[in-house]
């Protein structure tokens, strides 16, 4: 009698793409269009995962969402993309059977959390499943972290969960078992260099490793336990407060989690305007391959021409320069772009038109956009149907929602959130009328509540670092606050003592002549140590320079020396202040750092116009058009100079404003 043949269930392959159930990118962005849809290279962010899901051999994914105004339009999306991907020519062979997509909503889901309790109660998931966010892009070999991670479970079944990270986080893992002992989310604002390792982790773990900046691509593969956990436990509400929780309480769980760090393949998260932008300056350098603009990740067709050597992508009915003029460029069908425009790093959505002298780099512009003449937009997002009329400046930061109206000449300031709808809040039973100051003359737009997006953001920058650091339950005992405020004792510490070097160092090298060279690697020195941010850097060294021309001025000629000694300060560093303001957000915030000092040292403020004027046209650091966009953008947001500096500065921004315009009355 023959032996008989062993039996094994073949599991199905399931993946999670959490689609709209924590962050967005907030009004004006998601007010048309749902955060997972928005293009990247011309290409919707969900098709990126569904198409590497599909290539891995992924035979089920679970698009979750949350039941609000987006969800039939994600459904009707993913409805229609299905039917695309049965009409490609791709060999059955590679993709066995397809890719099921199922979209699955709930209208109490907030939090991933929420999502596998729902999952997890519905009994939706049959065994091991890929968990990752819909905005993420990668091409990670997730069959081979499939089967490492049955194995590992196959070897360890109290192994849950195996985490993938290739800088947001700081991990502790068992050379042996690549067990992680330790996560803790780096986030927020802390900028400590400082970590709390718990003794009773050491003992018995044998080597271990520390990766102090692992990058965190939001793949992570599962088993059938972790809904489970999420459904006894409501204080998970995230990823890492289940990690933490289960680290913490590992003798009575009895379960573990896995990690692997990662060398090869790509990952990447657009979780905010400003990644998205990035993430899409890497498809299109081509750092995603095969993932890559000129290819249909739904029709698997090629779908536009490509230059390699400008990294530039075009529809055939477009009409745009191809040159130096252009590079890394995604331009869609129907656009036109004048010859004399300049386009860098940026995506052209269909049916775009872009006048002569118009300068984009570094943006998203979406389908139906006209910019007219001379206009300059630089990282910044601009939704479907924008007019932008003649000569407007869009400054860094700014999202500019749908059906917006510019008139000529309008200047944004960085940051500004434009919507096309009146706010709800004030609507009452009046019609508000656009309010010229911020639209222009026959413009259509609405400044977006800046604290409340501010607010916004923080929470979900909150949720996406863990909810404050991946804790285990909703409360903290007495010893987590008490390291929390050592946490903020030791960062103020660390910032105090980092000014004072900086003070010092200016103040040195300027009564000894010292070379920029040499100055700027004392700071970045002092910076390195005290781990502080460049934005504080920044800050630090502009008000620095001023106070070491105030403090000669005081051992010299007293207060009426200060003008001349501020002065000569500005130009013995004026090397330094360009190792450290290379961009138009470094304008920015050399700009508030002026500011700043002027609130706090009022003998500061008769000296702003000169020193502004020294910074403009003396040294060229600071460009006309940022000084205007910082000045008259200010009343109504976060970079408002106080009301007495407005005073000193207007005559000087009033004759930065007619230069410019007899500068363009000449070039006409």
């Amino acid at each position: 009698m023959a032996p008989k043949a062993e039996i094994h269930e073949e599991q199905v392959l399931q993946a999670v793409i959490l689609a709209q159930c924590e962050q967005d990118y907030g009004d004006p962005v998601t007010q048309d269009v749902p955060k997972v849809l928005a293009p990247l290279a011309n290409t919707p962010l969900l098709e990126y995962s569904l198409e590497w899901l599909e290539r891995c051999g992924v035979e089920e994914a679970i698009v979750y969402c949350r039941a609000d105004t987006h969800l039939e339009t994600i459904r009707e999306h993913c409805r229609v993309a299905f039917m695309t991907r049965r009409g490609d020519t791709t060999p059955a062979t590679t993709h066995p059977g397809g890719l099921r997509v199922n979209v699955v909503a709930s209208e109490d889901c907030h939090s991933l959390g929420d999502a596998m309790r729902d999952l997890y109660a519905k009994s939706l998931l049959k065994g091991d499943f890929i968990l990752l966010q819909g905005d993420t892009v990668t091409t990670l070999d997730l069959p081979a972290l499939v089967t490492e991670h049955r194995e590992s479970r196959a070897a360890d079944r109290n192994a849950i969960m195996t985490c993938r990270k290739t800088t947001t986080a700081t991990l502790l893992v068992s050379a042996s078992t690549n067990k992680l002992l330790l996560h803790r989310r780096r986030g927020g604002r802390s900028t400590s260099s400082r970590l709390s390792v718990p003794t009773e982790l050491l003992q018995g773990a044998g080597d271990i490793l520390a990766y102090p900046a692992a990058y965190d691509p939001s793949v992570t593969i599962c088993s059938e336990v972790v809904p489970s956990l999420f459904s006894d436990n409501f204080d998970y509400s995230t990823l890492d407060s289940l990690v933490r929780g289960v680290i913490e309480q590992e003798e009575l769980l009895g379960y573990t989690i896995k990690c692997r760090v990662l060398e090869g393949g790509y990952a990447g998260r657009a979780a905010s305007i400003n990644s998205l932008i990035g993430v899409s300056g890497e498809v299109v350098g081509r750092q995603a391959y095969p993932l890559v603009p000129e290819v249909s990740q739904t029709s698997h067709r090629v779908r536009y021409h490509h230059d390699a050597f400008t990294h530039t992508y075009w529809d055939p009915s477009a009409k745009f320069p191809k040159g130096s003029m252009v590079t890394g460029v995604v331009v869609g069908a129907g656009t036109e772009v004048s010859p004399t425009a300049h386009l860098q790093n940026t995506t052209l959505g269909d049916h775009c038109t872009l006048g002569d002298g118009v300068v984009v780099r570094e943006s998203v512009v979406m389908t139906g956009v006209c910019v007219k003449g001379a206009s300059k937009l630089e990282q910044c997002w601009v939704g479907d149907n924008v007019v932008l009329g003649e000569g407007v400046v869009v400054a860094p930061g700014c999202v500019i929602g749908a059906g917006v109206t510019l008139g000529d000449r309008v200047v944004l300031a960085p940051g500004t959130r434009l919507s096309a709808r009146p706010p709800l809040g004030d609507l009452g039973g009046d019609v508000i009328e656009p309010d010229p100051a911020v639209c222009g003359v026959g413009g259509v737009a609405y400044v977006v509540d800046q604290e409340e997006e501010e607010e916004e953001e923080e929470e979900d920058e909150e949720e996406e670092d863990g909810g404050g650091g991946g804790g285990g339950g909703g409360e903290m005992d007495e010893s987590e606050e008490s390291e929390e405020e050592i946490q903020m004792s030791d960062d103020e510490y660390n910032m105090n003592e980092f000014q004072h070097e900086v003070q010092e160092s200016l103040s040195t090298a300027l009564r000894e002549g010292a070379a920029a060279e040499n100055v700027v690697l004392e700071i970045n020195a002092s910076r390195h140590a005290y781990n502080v941010s460049m934005e504080d850097v920044l800050t630090s060294v502009v008000q620095g320079i001023l106070k070491a021309g105030q403090e000669r001025s005081t051992a010299s000629k007293g207060a009426e020396g200060l003008w001349p000694a501020v002065k000569s300060s500005i130009t013995a560093f004026q090397g330094v202040l360009r190792n450290y303001v290379k961009k138009n957000r470094d304008q920015i915030l050399l700009l508030n750092a002026v500011e700043s000092l002027v609130r706090s040292c009022p003998p500061f403020l008769p000296l702003a116009k000169g020193v502004l004027f020294e910074l403009n046209q003396t040294h060229e650091i600071l460009d006309d058009e940022v000084i205007v966009a910082w000045y008259r953008g200010g009343a109504a947001g976060a970079t408002s100079p106080l009301p007495a500096l407005r005073t000193a500065l207007a005559k000087f921004v009033e004759w930065l404003e007619e230069e410019e315009e007899e500068s363009e009355e000449e070039e006409d």
